[in-house]
């Protein structure tokens, strides 16, 4: 449990005799201090240029304390991580709000799920200037998208993603709507779970939470 835990809730179930946990862990960032990381969160960098400078700032009161990606970097192939280090599934829903505040270059912010390492992981991503929804997945340091659509991203503007991964089936619901629908078997096994943006990218994340069945 962290300070910037909000809500963490185990359940169990019985399946052909075998106990399962169910875990939800609620990240608001609010007990967290602006102006420094928060807490209970690795930091990584995929690709080139500087690692990204995640910190806890005040947005408004709707929000409260925020997540904000503040480098401004522009290489194009540099992937800043933020995962959470108190939970780990194959199977999970996470869900984010996130805001793109800034970027010439790019304006994109995303889940990161079933995350080995820092070359190996599903990422969803929406991006404000490039109007899209896609799924990658990174072997290797190489992500290629396996789906993607057309949607309506506006900068300055709190957007709620949600990542729901059961098997190989990726359901990606954006605003409320779902955008994406996709399968693919890179990786099987349980993972981190966390938070990513792309170059120059500067975005607010709130309200991160993660659920494993």
């Amino acid at each position: 449990m962290t300070t910037s835990t909000s809500l963490m809730a185990t359940a169990f179930c019985v399946a052909s005799g075998i106990a399962i946990m169910a875990q939800t862990v609620t990240v608001n960032f609010d007990k967290d201090e602006p102006g420094k990381p928060p807490s209970g969160f690795s930091f990584v960098l995929t690709g080139e240029g500087r690692p990204g400078t995640w910190v806890v700032r005040r947005e408004d009161p709707e929000h409260g304390n925020v997540l904000v990606q503040t480098d401004t970097d522009t290489s194009n192939f540099r992937f800043p991580i933020a995962f959470y280090n108190e939970f780990m599934a194959a199977n999970v829903t996470a869900s984010m709000q996130f805001k793109p505040l800034s970027g010439k270059g790019d304006q994109t912010a995303g889940i990161v799920w079933r995350y080995r390492d820092k070359n190996n992981y599903y990422v969803t991503r929406c991006n404000a200037l490039e109007d899209d929804c896609s799924i990658y997945h990174v072997i290797e340091g190489r992500r290629r998208p396996f789906q993607s659509k057309h949607t309506k991203v506006a900068s300055n503007v709190w957007h709620t993603l949600v990542l729901e991964a059961t098997d190989d089936r990726f359901v990606v619901k954006y605003d409320g709507t779902q955008v994406l629908d996709a399968r693919d078997y890179t990786f099987k096994e349980a993972g981190k779970v966390g938070l990513w943006t792309k170059a120059d990218s500067i975005i607010a994340f709130d309200n991160f939470t993660v659920s494993g069945r």
